[in-house]
């Protein structure tokens, strides 16, 4: 979070990374709260319901915590000037075909397309990454296996995503930012 502040970085969802606007540094730091608590306590519910051993809540929710290490790596690849020249260049299309697609025109191609879409993968790479890691602390903790425990790992996966995203928004639009 504090990485990502200094370029406008949001991770404003359980499996999202986007760049935005500033916002006062606070409210970065309060989206990966509410990102990581979306799914650790969706999955402590489910693990509950799942599970036929006891098990610690804190391991969960800390396992949870340090599955979501990967968006350092992330929020570092962010840094590269090329990733966020060519992004801004990207809007600037977006924004100027206004509702007619046919005047998009992408940005030429450079070494800042090389180093977007090296960070784009990477992204993508972290991604899986981050939620195998998350799956594998969810089985371990909660001592689940099988196909109940495979589809409640996706549906609270899904169902945090959605939570976290309305959470954000709520907070974004309450606080008028």
């Amino acid at each position: 979070s504090l990485i990502g502040a200094t370029q406008g970085l949001h991770f404003d969802g359980v499996l999202d990374a986007h760049v935005g606007r500033k916002v006062p540094i606070w409210m970065f730091l309060a989206e990966g709260l509410i990102d990581w608590l979306s799914l650790a306590l969706l999955l402590l519910v489910a693990g509950r319901l799942l599970s036929k051993t006891a098990f610690r809540s804190i391991d969960l929710l800390g396992t949870q915590a340090l599955a979501r290490w990967p968006t350092l790596i992330v929020s570092l690849a962010c840094v590269a000037p090329g990733f966020h020249r060519f992004s801004n260049e990207l809007i600037k299309s977006m924004l100027s075909m206004g509702r007619d697609p046919t005047k998009f025109s992408f940005p030429a191609f450079s070494m800042d397309t090389v180093v977007f879409g090296a960070v784009t993968f990477l992204m993508l790479a972290c991604t899986v990454w981050m939620v195998a890691l998350m799956w594998k602390s969810f089985s371990h903790c909660c001592n689940v296996r099988g196909g109940a425990a495979v589809g409640s790992f996706v549906g609270c996966l899904l169902a945090a995503e959605v939570l976290s995203k309305w959470l954000i928004t709520m907070l974004f639009r309450t606080l008028a930012i």
